[in-house]
């Protein structure tokens, strides 16, 4: 893959709504990160911020899913609001499970997305970052993106990640 690669992950929640663009430029060996705090499950403000960075061609979102647990308010709530950012979006509804044993934090930290200047109510960036990277090793093609990156860490050739 030697186009620039837009992914991006959204962790939909009821205080913030964490988005993480992860721009991969394997021809110069870079990352770019992105992130927004959107107030609340507001899909359309998540589009609105992905169209304000004005990337070159269309990202792949990927969505962190919810399931219903106990019957509580919030998991109506939750679910609508899973569906609504997919429905502003287009993005893919991924499920969690599982998540933090395939995607761990020393892949984040290579990747430039385990830590983040903005704080949030559930470490949403943290999650939404991880529902990108968990998506993009679902995908033959991403994964074999990813793969490269580490690749490259691996023999020595780490790749800049810009924030």
């Amino acid at each position: 893959m030697s186009n620039i690669a837009h992914i991006v992950g959204v962790d939909p929640g009821l205080v913030h709504t964490g988005v993480v663009v992860l721009s991969f430029l394997p021809g110069a060996h870079e990352i770019h990160v992105d992130h927004e705090a959107v107030a609340g499950p507001n899909g359309s403000a998540v589009m609105k911020w992905i169209d304000s960075l004005d990337l070159d061609g269309d990202p792949v979102i990927f969505i962190e899913g919810y399931r219903p647990r106990s019957n509580l308010n919030t998991d109506k709530r939750m679910v609508e609001a899973v569906a609504e950012i997919k429905k502003a979006t287009g993005g893919d509804v991924l499920l969690n499970y599982g998540v933090k044993k395939v995607v761990k934090q020393h892949l984040m930290e290579l990747l430039g997305v385990w830590k983040f200047s903005t704080p949030t109510h559930h470490d949403d960036l943290r999650s939404a970052a991880r529902i990108a990277v968990l998506g993009m090793l679902k995908d033959d093609e991403l994964n074999a993106l990813v793969t490269s990156v580490v690749r490259s860490h691996l023999q020595g050739r780490t790749w800049d990640v810009h924030r």
